[in-house]
């Protein structure tokens, strides 16, 4: 864009006599409404003048390519499209748009008849529509061409200055109906037919968002939407498109091609690393923030990056409690800490664990003794044993044949949820964090601690064991002993 400058009008006189000899060709038949190509040759404070290879002057009104700060957005022996409005005198006025200026019922009608585009301000909603002033004529455009869709907002046009093209013209000019939409229609086939000759298959194009919407974003291709589905905008799941906004430049590779239904399909994901090829960044051990984006039935997928998603199982929800359902801890969209316990790239899946702020009791100290007694707590009951709780929060299984039961019994007829039971440690893994507990071996260990209490008392109440106790201690002994070969 140029600003204008005086001494192009005198400086360039020469030049400018010798542009117009050079302009005069053998025709000066121009009729009004007629397309015409030309060159700007001279540029005054109120025209331009435009060779169109007439024998007369042709000249167009500056303030057609002005900006609203004054700028022109033209120069001299740039080429222009433009309009035949008037032939008098031997004077040829252009137009690229009837509507700049004040216009006649005629000159609309003229616009009509040739498809001339005129240029209009939308200066309210009526009911179905707006009405358009076009030059001071009052026009009506429905609301299903003021665009290529319905406007979510029908307000928002309002003062806005647009090229339409006349669709009726009636009543001698008091009945004018027009449509934005329809210039846009035919800009855009003319742009479809451009774009099937260059246009291929896994091409790389830059455009920028024309409009958003809960599927996908559509970005303009220079006159021609082309589509990114949600699932196409990036790698992650739940990809939402606002985060794009109106006017923003986007970059996609073409997916899809359908030129019968006029569809350009674009991904921009696919021009983004995919998800595991970054993986060398994570690391087990990593302590990392993530959103859940999914929970199911035995835990939550938390996404650490766009489409690396990481796996929490209920079992690794807290240290301390049993959670039944991954809702009581967390819920979708919530931002969480999480531990990184494994990943396996093979399968490209992580294991993670829920930082929660509770004492790790894995970490604690505890007396493994193997006739020391806990207290735990039934959290779940199965056909091959039990899942329990000690009392300082860790988790631990009781075999079937660990319980009080005889094998192949049932034991959810003899235990139920919230029980309490005495229990031994039999096998303890905490860099896995698998405890194995023994109902029936805290039974004996309990047995022996009363005979050994007994036998105590026994000798602190004779100073010597009695015949009964010596009797008592022998078949105690043989029990334990033939308990053990069993075991």
């Amino acid at each position: 864009m140029i600003d204008f400058d005086d001494s192009q009008t005198f400086d360039d006189a020469e030049d400018f006599e010798k542009m117009l000899e050079a302009s005069l060709s053998t025709r000066d038949n121009f009729e009004t409404g007629e397309e015409v190509d030309g060159t700007i040759v001279q540029i005054t404070h109120d025209q331009i003048f435009v060779d169109i290879s007439g024998k007369s002057e042709a000249i167009i009104d500056v303030t057609e390519f002005q900006d609203e700060s004054g700028q022109i957005a033209i120069k001299k022996g740039d080429k222009i499209n433009a309009y035949v409005v008037s032939t008098n005198r031997g004077e040829v006025v252009l137009t690229t748009a009837i509507g700049s200026g004040v216009v006649s019922k005629d000159l609309l009608e003229l616009a009509y008849r040739k498809g001339i585009p005129v240029s209009g301000t939308v200066i309210q909603t009526v009911k179905s529509g707006y009405t358009v002033s076009v030059g001071g004529t009052r026009c009506f455009c429905p609301l299903s061409q003021v665009d290529m869709k319905v406007p979510d907002n029908p307000e928002s046009m309002i003062q806005k200055t647009l090229q339409f093209k006349i669709i009726r013209y009636e009543s001698k000019g008091n009945n004018i109906v027009v449509s934005r939409r329809a210039l846009l229609d035919e800009s855009r086939r003319e742009r479809i037919e451009e774009l099937k000759k260059t246009l291929s298959m896994e091409d790389t194009v830059t455009g920028s968002v024309s409009s958003i919407a809960e599927f996908g974003v559509f970005v303009d291709l220079g006159g021609v939407d082309a589509l990114v589905p949600r699932s196409e905008l990036t790698w992650s799941r739940y990809s939402d498109p606002y985060i794009f906004e109106v006017g923003q430049e986007v970059t996609g590779k073409v997916i899809d091609l359908d030129w019968d239904e006029q569809k350009i399909t674009l991904s921009t994901k696919q021009l983004q690393p995919r998800p595991w090829e970054n993986i060398t960044s994570f690391h087990e051990g990593d302590t990392i923030s993530g959103t859940v984006v999914k929970c199911i039935r035995n835990g939550a997928f938390v996404e650490l990056a766009p489409g690396l998603e990481g796996f929490i199982p209920v079992s690794r929800m807290s240290y301390t409690r049993r959670i039944s359902r991954p809702e009581d801890v967390c819920v979708v969209n919530d931002q969480v800490q999480v531990k990184i316990l494994e990943i396996d790239t093979s399968s490209q899946k992580m294991t993670l664990e829920l930082v929660t702020g509770e004492a790790d009791p894995w970490e604690q100290q505890l007396d493994e003794d193997s006739i020391a007694i806990h207290e735990a707590t039934i959290e779940s009951v199965r056909t091959n044993g039990i899942i329990a709780r000690l009392e300082n929060g860790m988790q631990g299984f009781i075999p079937h044949d660990e319980t009080l039961v005889p094998r192949g019994s049932d034991l959810q007829k003899d235990y139920s949820t919230g029980k309490t039971l005495k229990v031994i440690i039999k096998d303890i893994n905490r860099k896995d964090k698998k405890l194995f507990l023994s109902e029936r071996q805290a039974l004996k260990a309990e047995e022996k601690k009363d005979y050994h209490k007994f036998m105590k008392k026994q000798e602190e109440d004779t100073g010597s064991t009695s015949a009964f106790g010596k009797l008592f201690k022998e078949k105690f002994e043989e029990l334990n002993d033939n308990s053990k070969k069993k075991g």
